[in-house]
């Protein structure tokens, strides 16, 4: 996605209030889907259950959007959350009933996000994954943007590699290593942070 096709939130969602702006559609569903996917998945559902969900998913915000009201009060991720959540405990309470062994099936662990009481648990887990998302989007979009040298640095350091590994392997001076990983976490936290305020 070219940085011109960027939105911000506000205008994105504005845009995406009025259902026939195509083009706003998918650039919410470029920077959304893959983050409802993760979360379900997050949930121990499998690949095919979290992808009928993501669908759901997108059906409903493409439904309510209109309704949501712009505000720096209210945080569109938190009414997405809200949403994604409700969708995968329809789903669970519908797969439950379907459930011959259904206390078993309520007390396992694997069900805990998906209980009445779990809203906290679910947030932090949903908050976790943002997170992760947006780091990830963030090297993405850098990866093109630096030398790939120091972006290698920062991947191998990222694995648990040591400094002097790195600079052993890639002949370069050891301190060369430690300047490209103080540069690329300062550009790094750069993107992620207007990320942020854009997606957020």
């Amino acid at each position: 996605m070219s940085q011109e096709s960027l939105h911000t939130r506000h205008t994105l969602l504005q845009k995406i209030c009025n259902q026939h702006d195509d083009k706003a559609w998918e650039d919410f569903v470029y920077y959304y889907e893959k983050y409802i996917y993760l979360i379900c998945r997050r949930t121990n559902l499998d690949h095919h259950e979290a992808q009928e969900l993501v669908q759901q998913v997108m059906i409903k915000l493409w439904k309510k959007l209109p309704e949501f009201k712009v505000n720096k009060n209210k945080r569109f991720r938190s009414w997405l959350c809200t949403v994604t959540r409700n969708t995968i405990m329809d789903y669970f309470r519908g797969k439950q009933r379907r459930d011959t062994r259904l206390e078993k099936a309520y007390d396992n662990d694997a069900w805990a996000y998906y209980r009445e009481d779990s809203l906290p648990e679910f947030e932090a887990l949903t908050e976790r994954e943002w997170e992760n998302y947006l780091v990830n989007m963030a090297l993405q979009n850098l990866k093109g943007k630096v030398s790939e040298k120091m972006y290698n640095v920062f991947l191998e350091l990222q694995k648990g590699k040591l400094h002097k590994q790195i600079s052993e392997e890639m002949e370069m001076q050891l301190n060369s290593v430690y300047v490209y990983q103080k540069r690329m976490t300062a550009k790094l936290k750069e993107e992620v942070k207007r990320l942020s305020q854009e997606l957020s």
